[in-house]
């Protein structure tokens, strides 16, 4: 009878186990930070990988955090533009070179065509970027700059897709996001 309940104990503890570990280890958490320049800005914080991502999201835009699909997609407040966070576990370390990211680009964004390519710095390491434009509709011009950046479990994808007539003025804020981002281990507790 204590064997069985000891068994039974074990068999719920191992299932709450696997079940946790089950479970994704990705987290955003919102939050503020001091600035050396005076002043605080808000920012978002992903814990994954044993690392730590801090992402400041565009003033007044909305923000929806997918944590089983490792993703946060900020919207603008006109509801044409949107920049979406993707964190993979592609590439550790090092980016694949610009042809397999500017193929993985086209693939990812059907009927797009390529407009160019060039260095995304960032807070943290320099990424590639590929702009593409497409229609999806007629008379509707849709751009996107796909950013593909390094880091030391995968790579974190920034793509901005915007309505032809906001594409310049929200390429500026993806960079702002991009210059705030920033990676570090995780303390351990």
């Amino acid at each position: 009878m204590v064997i069985n309940r000891l068994l039974l104990r074990f068999i719920l503890l191992f299932t709450m186990a696997l079940a946790a570990r089950a479970q994704s280890d990705f987290h955003a958490y919102l939050g503020s930070e001091d600035l050396i320049e005076g002043g605080r800005v808000e920012k978002l914080t992903v814990v994954t990988s044993n690392l730590l991502f801090n992402i400041r999201p565009p003033r007044g835009w909305t923000r929806q955090v997918n944590e089983a699909g490792q993703k946060i997609i900020f919207t603008a407040p006109s509801g044409k533009s949107a920049i979406t966070v993707q964190f993979t576990g592609n590439s550790p370390g090092k980016l694949p070179d610009a042809d397999t990211l500017r193929a993985q680009a086209l693939a990812a964004h059907p009927g797009a065509g390529f407009i160019q390519s060039g260095i995304a710095p960032t807070g943290y390491k320099p990424g590639l970027f590929f702009d593409l434009a497409r229609m999806p509709a007629p008379g509707v011009v849709q751009k996107l700059r796909h950013v593909y950046l390094p880091q030391p479990a995968g790579e974190v994808e920034f793509i901005l897709a915007a309505s032809g007539d906001e594409f310049e003025q929200k390429k500026q804020v993806l960079i702002s996001t991009l210059r705030g981002f920033r990676v570090q281990a995780e303390k351990p507790k």
